[in-house]
């Protein structure tokens, strides 16, 4: 498989989250708590590490459909991690 098309794919990943850490980060500034926002930043900087991990994963594939398998599982991890991780990481670092 052309790893061109990894790259376009990872780098139009990359513009999103930056733009939904963006948002996020912003939202944070105009909701101060009392509390410092450890598990927040921690949160907004695992979907980089996530990104990293499956775009890794995507380089060793060769086949179309074990990419496409990969990207499936990515797309859900991050969908279920945006959902329920800061809350978990509230309660494991906070």
């Amino acid at each position: 498989m052309k790893t061109i098309y990894i790259h376009i794919l990872n780098i139009l990943a990359f513009i999103a989250l930056i733009v939904f850490n963006l948002f996020a980060y912003l939202g944070m500034n105009f909701t101060p708590q009392n509390e410092p926002y450890i598990a927040e930043y921690t949160f907004l900087a695992s979907f980089y590490f996530i990104l990293a991990l499956f775009y890794y994963l995507q380089l060793k594939q060769t086949s179309l459909k074990s990419l496409l398998v990969i990207i499936i599982v990515e797309l859900l991890l991050l969908i279920t991690w945006s959902h329920f991780g800061n809350t978990l990481l509230e309660s494991l670092i906070e």
